[in-house]
């Protein structure tokens, strides 16, 4: 009975939270039709009913391997019932609920109940994820799975239980099929678990406690990497190329190196290219690109875009500052966003930052009391960040990444509340 009114005053707790994120998905409510990716996403819902993915006869690159199966196959069964636009839309706020909840579960495998509500509803109240909640999107679903992942991994290497493996790799593989870029992230840090593996085992031993967890490390990703077999099958069977994620990322490493009026790497649509007459330098190439299929269009606009970054490193390297521009404060960005969000994103992660450059130092200083899992997550993180800074980038890139960054200032405010707690009692 205890444990009953313990989970209904928790629940209680995060009541406001619901409340404040429907309100939100209510007031930012993008109207009664399609926009932006809801419309490719909604018809790949559509054509999974139908027992296909790709519309492979198309010339819409949206249509092909632009998004990741991971939200279309959650969608298929409400598009099945036919629930109406604006109830799909309930989706993101509601995932967002969710994932402020597995966050709570995550930090309190460390830290105390009150830290860890504090830490959930700052992630719940993650402002500049916010802009996503009045329309059916990607990002709420990757922000529960990148969580659920990361709670997996800790579990897996503090207990080494085959559940929380199984868990965290099948988490990152749907992260991965809902956010196609994360399959470089999975490649990358199974490659770097590989390494670790060989190294702890020539310097310390098989048996040695760095090989286990360079062994945990690797399983979980080996396994996150063959969630995403079934999709590489697939993708090969279309395009005969090994390791294809998807064919959105040409465009967007274009831009980054494009030459002309497009000096800071901002993202554009080909359909802006047509109707934008600042951009009507760029439209003989985008003619030409609008005559490929879309995985030639792909690979052409990747084949130009590494040539531009060759030919001129130093214009590459500004837009990647502008990059960081665009993923933290919202600017430079092709559209005009409002003062107010443009100095709530500043206010917003600014602090973000300064929290994670405190903690940085404060979990330095105590290095027999970080979590094994801190230097998981921080090349999780890493690698994430990277992987998103090349291609031009927007504010929601961050989002899969922000719950490590909170986590890292909750494990340090929890440290230090308890370093204080016990200073206290001695007195």
């Amino acid at each position: 009975m205890t444990a009953v009114r313990g989970d209904w005053a928790l629940a209680a707790r995060f009541l406001p939270l619901l409340g404040a994120l429907l309100l939100a998905s209510a007031l930012l409510h993008a109207g009664r039709t399609p926009t932006g990716d809801e419309a490719p996403i909604l018809a790949a819902a559509h054509r999974l009913l139908q027992g296909r993915y790709a519309a492979t006869g198309s010339m819409d690159a949206t249509r092909f391997l632009w998004h990741g199966p991971g939200l279309p196959a959650l969608l298929a069964p409400l598009v099945a019932l036919r629930i109406p636009l604006s109830g799909l839309r309930l989706l993101s706020p509601l995932l967002m609920f969710a994932a402020a909840l597995m966050f709570y579960r995550l930090l309190r495998l460390r830290l105390s109940r009150r830290t860890a509500l504090i830490g959930a509803y700052a992630l719940g109240l993650y402002g500049p994820a916010y802009y996503v909640l009045g329309t059916v999107d990607k990002d709420p679903l990757a922000l529960l799975l990148a969580i659920t992942a990361l709670d997996g991994i800790a579990r897996y290497l503090k207990w080494g239980r085959r559940r929380h493996v199984v868990i965290a790799g099948l988490s990152l593989a749907g992260l991965t099929m809902t956010r196609l870029e994360y399959g470089w992230v999975i490649t990358a840090l199974l490659a770097a678990g590989l390494i670790w593996c060989l190294v702890a085992r020539a310097r310390h031993g098989a048996r040695s406690d760095r090989a286990r967890a360079a062994r945990r490390w690797t399983a979980v990703y080996a396994i996150g990497m063959l969630g995403c077999v079934p999709w590489l099958a697939y993708t090969y069977a279309l395009t005969g190329r090994p390791l294809y994620w998807g064919n959105s990322g040409g465009l967007s490493l274009y831009w980054m190196s494009a030459p002309g009026p497009n000096p800071v790497g901002e993202w554009h649509a080909p359909h802006t290219v047509v109707s934008d007459p600042a951009l009507v330098a760029y439209r003989p190439f985008f003619d030409y690109l609008a005559t490929l299929r879309p995985v030639q269009r792909d690979l052409e606009l990747q084949h130009v875009a590494i040539v531009h970054a060759l030919q001129h490193p130093a214009r590459y390297g500004l837009n990647l500052l502008a990059n960081l521009g665009r993923m933290f404060v919202g600017l430079p960005f092709p559209f005009t966003l409002s003062v107010a969000v443009i100095v709530g994103m500043i206010l917003i992660n600014g602090a973000l930052l300064a929290g994670v450059v405190a903690a940085s130092r404060s979990l330095a200083r105590a290095r027999s009391a970080v979590p094994r899992e801190t230097v998981p997550f921080v090349l999780f993180a890493a690698v994430a960040f990277l992987v998103h800074l090349a291609p031009t980038a927007e504010p929601r890139m961050l989002i899969p990444i922000v719950p490590i960054l909170i986590w890292l200032i909750a494990q340090a405010f929890g440290r230090r509340r308890s370093t204080y707690g016990r200073a206290s009692t001695a007195v």
